[in-house]
């Protein structure tokens, strides 16, 4: 009977069949059609866009027309003899042609709102990376709880099965109540560590449906053959990538280009402004409203502003430009060590996992040979319950272990290429090999 227990755990593994499991690309086309964050950043792109297009309008030919048609009453006063009042309709037709010819403040915001469409673009990317990330994240969580459960499950049956061989000594009076109760507490200790472990896969599988919208079954298990690696490149390697390619960075630096473009425009606010203005009108009313014979009038100018005194507005303008791409900066430093600490905690992880798993394996392999010692000498009466529960106890700790380390490798590995900014669908599809393919 022992020895069908011990199979039980030593052969620990999640027996599942993949040949209709979904794996990490189908959670992801799944998250792409179902989470709002795709739809929200594409939304942000077009704002960006239309933004572009309305400050780009300011620059280009403005054509306006108009007309009016009126009813005019002139009263004269100090006639002797006639009327003294007049009535006659009036009409008046035109068509306005501008076009900035010297505007710098429009100018520049023109290329102000260039920038932003790029942070825009810049957001949309790390939204889509941070999806990526997600999907990576709650995929290996949901495969942890499983196997965590299946630790759990394991030795829950172990545990039962050296209680009924306890009760059946005890009922030959071969071992001492104490013995039988404390198995009995083992027991439930197990069955509280299932509950708790069914429960983590739950919450796993809940926070995995959050992104696709609807429940996934079954996912493919990790690959028993995945060998895991070291991490190429020093902290310098990673941190010239993460300079160059995390978006969050890329996107602060827009808005440091944005600001420094907001300085020229507030500062050009007290220069000249130069505008052409060519107007056609066709009208049968004069000055003060008076009648005359149709008209047809033409009249082309050039007309130059010059801002003297506007009560300090464009000073205050300008100085709330410098402030805000001094706070642009700082904004850009703190994010940028904040990512610097994370890249580095993620790389050192990295390496610590792979010998944590080296470790775990040595682990698992002792404590699997001292259970079957110590099942082996409880058969024969030298060795105690406790100590054959301490050995199973060892087992399980030793296979957490294993499973923990190997999980938090590749959660440390796929979080250091989302700050490298190396997480696209390519890299997906790559960790997609990482699962058992059959």
């Amino acid at each position: 009977m022992f020895k069908k227990f011990s199979l039980v755990l030593f052969g620990l593994g999640v027996i599942t069949s993949s040949a209709n499991a979904t794996d990490l690309m189908d959670v992801y086309q799944q998250v792409l059609a179902a989470d709002p964050r795709v739809r929200l950043a594409a939304i942000n792109i077009q704002i960006g866009a239309d933004r572009e297009s309305q400050v780009m309008a300011d620059l280009l030919p403005q054509l306006s027309v108009s007309s009016s048609i009126s009813t005019v009453r002139q009263d004269f006063e100090g006639k002797t003899s006639g009327s003294d009042r007049k009535s006659f309709k009036g009409e008046r037709y035109s068509a306005v042609l501008s076009q900035s010819l010297f505007d710098l403040p429009k100018f520049y915001n023109w290329q102000r709102q260039q920038k932003m469409t790029d942070q825009f673009s810049h957001d949309q990317l790390e939204i889509q990376q941070q999806i990526m990330l997600d999907v990576v994240l709650r995929y290996f969580e949901v495969l942890s709880a499983q196997d965590n459960l299946t630790v759990a499950e394991n030795e829950k049956v172990v545990t039962q099965g050296i209680l009924k061989q306890l009760k059946r000594q005890y009922e030959k009076q071969l071992v001492k109540i104490t013995d039988l109760m404390a198995a009995q507490a083992r027991s439930d200790f197990a069955n509280a560590q299932v509950i708790e472990a069914q429960t983590t896969l739950i919450i796993a599988k809940e926070q995995l449906t959050e992104l696709t919208g609807s429940p996934v079954k079954t996912l493919k298990p990790l690959w028993k053959g995945f060998e895991f690696q070291p991490v190429e490149g020093d902290v310098k390697k990673w941190l010239a990538l993460l300079t160059a390619n995390n978006p969050k960075l890329l996107s602060k630096n827009d808005a440091i280009a944005a600001e420094k473009l907001g300085i020229k425009q507030q500062r050009s606010g007290h220069l000249p402004v130069v505008d052409f203005q060519l107007m056609v009108q066709r009208t049968d009313m004069g000055f003060n409203s008076s009648t005359i014979g149709l008209t047809n009038i033409t009249s082309a100018s050039v007309n130059v502003n010059m801002p003297l005194f506007s009560g300090g507005k464009t000073s205050a303008l300008h100085s709330e430009a410098v402030h805000r791409l001094e706070a642009s900066k700082l904004e850009y430093e703190t994010e940028f060590r904040k990512l610097r600490r994370e890249l580095i905690g993620y790389l050192t992880g990295i390496n610590a996992s792979v010998e944590k798993i080296k470790a775990a394996k040595t682990a698992l392999n002792s404590a699997n040979k001292n259970y079957k010692s110590m099942d082996k000498g409880f058969k024969y009466g030298v060795v105690d319950a406790s100590d054959l529960f301490e050995a199973q106890s060892f087992v399980s700790k030793a296979n957490r272990d294993l499973f923990d380390s190997k999980y938090q490798y590749i959660s440390n590995k796929t979080n250091l290429m989302y700050i490298g900014g190396m997480i696209t669908h390519q890299e997906l599809e790559l960790i997609n090999l990482w699962l058992e393919q059959k």
